[in-house]
């Protein structure tokens, strides 16, 4: 797939769906994926967070009673490492509009389902090149925007 080594990513996946869990660790399992924290809601994930600091948090937009735009608004109304951390949202509508408003949210990165594991390895992957660009600089060159 590509040269970047993702098994030393430490990951939050947020979905009320078991089966879309199942999905995500089939995929990450084939990615040599395995520090994961599979999460059923909003609210358990938020008691996680206080513990554990994720690399990469992805959530689902459409769940009860919190969904994955609020749980991204509240995450990045908290500033430090939460207004920070990249968050992936998954979900099935793609329409120009919702995309536009969760970007507006705070996530880095939309993810339509069905998802693919080759799709969701280039997005890693990016939001990897994203994040190092911007730690790497040390504000001496503006060409980079910091994103996430």
């Amino acid at each position: 797939m590509s040269a970047y080594d993702l098994s030393g990513l430490n990951v939050m996946v947020v979905d009320d769906s078991a089966h879309m869990l199942r999905i995500v660790k089939t995929i990450f399992t084939a990615m040599g994926i395995f520090d994961v924290q599979y999460i059923r809601d909003v609210e358990a994930a938020r008691v996680e967070l206080k513990f554990k600091k994720p690399d990469i948090i992805i959530t689902d937009w459409e769940m009860e009673p919190v969904d994955g735009l609020e749980f991204t608004r509240g995450l990045r109304k908290e500033g430090g490492f939460f207004s920070r951390v990249p968050i992936i949202l998954l979900t099935g509508h793609t329409e120009y509009d919702r995309v536009m408003e969760a970007i507006q949210s705070g996530v880095s990165d939309v993810l339509a389902k069905p998802v693919s594991i080759e799709i969701f390895h280039r997005r890693l992957c990016r939001i990897i090149d994203i994040s190092s660009m911007s730690v790497a600089d040390n504000s001496e060159d503006d060409e980079y925007l910091e994103i996430g």
